[in-house]
């Protein structure tokens, strides 16, 4: 099985709360049954066509495919929804993964520019109510795929790995209205499962999984959204200048870019964002730009960004990490 995003694995199963977070396999026969545990939206794919939703719940087999061709499958399940709390297991396939076919094509064959690129940021990032039909139809958990966030597109679009780690009204140095305090986004990335962690169950991430060559930062809208008072922008800026420089840590040599959009009542999170841009650029780190993304009469629900509007900041992500990236071809 390959496992992409944030997964914790052992010998009994493999959890995780991460949006998009996907896992493929092969399998042969006829039929495909998963057992997963916790409640979830799954996009399915089977040999790249798609099948219908899987909606998961208690522990039990699901029926994931049934009469196909005799042979080995590729199967692919996506995982559209948020886990604020908790995770969601998987334990087994039915029947179990098999090795890869010979004659299938390998992904370490294939030269891209950019092979592994990560998310970090909020609702923005995570596709929250992208697919309601209006801003107050359905609920959150009902109208977000993740698998067409502006994230997972620009992705697709690259043809590479990625991971998003954004967390639901989280901000950097202040959760929206101060909600859970003390988790904030910087917090939260630290562990394998965000929705476990405030209750001490996700094991430290092991940052040596996963070393992506862009990393985008949308985040600071949950500082500046809603009633303040909001952070003193000195102390907001200190904080960003911080997180890359952990980030820095992390990884191997990873070019950011800093996401920033309107917010209201204010509007303060471009400026900001500028302001750190500036800082760090007269501290000679030259791995760092701004792209601004316009999510101006958001038509998703509770007025975020709606499909439409994540198609609209993955092509303009996308039409900037090229811009940005290294002549170079990565294998």
């Amino acid at each position: 099985m390959t496992f992409e995003g944030r997964w914790a694995l052992d010998s009994e199963q493999a959890r995780t709360s991460a949006p998009a977070a996907n896992v493929s396999f092969f399998f042969e026969g006829s039929s495909l049954d998963i057992e997963l545990e916790g409640e979830a939206r799954f996009k399915v794919e089977i040999d790249h066509q798609e099948f219908p939703e899987l909606l998961t719940r208690e522990r039990k087999l699901y029926r994931i495919a049934e009469n196909l061709t005799a042979g080995i499958h590729e199967a692919r399940l996506w995982k559209k929804t948020e886990t604020e709390f908790g995770s969601i297991a998987l334990y087994r396939t039915i029947p179990e993964p098999v090795s890869r076919p010979q004659a299938a094509p390998q992904a370490a064959h294939l030269e891209r520019p950019i092979s592994h690129i990560e998310f970090i940021g909020d609702s923005y990032t995570v596709g929250f109510g992208n697919a309601a039909r209006d801003p107050i139809t359905g609920t959150p958990f009902t109208t977000t795929d993740s698998t067409q966030s502006y994230g997972a597109l620009t992705a697709q679009k690259l043809g590479a790995s990625f991971a998003i780690n954004a967390y639901s009204g989280r901000g950097l140095v202040q959760n929206y209205m101060r909600i859970a305090p003390n988790w904030t986004i910087p917090k939260l990335y630290e562990y394998t499962l965000s929705g476990e962690a405030p209750l001490g169950n996700s094991p430290r991430w092991d940052f040596t999984k996963f070393d992506p060559q862009i990393v985008c930062l949308f985040i600071g809208i949950n500082d500046w959204q809603g009633e303040g008072p909001h952070p003193e922008a000195g102390v907001f800026d200190g904080a960003y200048s911080a997180f890359l420089d952990t980030l820095r840590k992390r990884y191997t040599s990873p070019q950011f870019i800093l996401l920033s959009t309107e917010t209201f009542p204010t509007n303060y999170l471009p400026e900001r964002v500028e302001t750190v841009l500036a800082n760090e650029l007269s501290k000679g780190n030259r791995d760092v730009s701004h792209l601004f993304l316009d999510t101006s009469r958001n038509a998703g629900l509770d007025f975020h960004p709606n499909l439409q509007r994540h198609q609209q900041m993955a092509t303009s992500l996308y039409l900037k990490i090229k811009d940005i990236s290294p002549q170079k071809k990565v294998i």
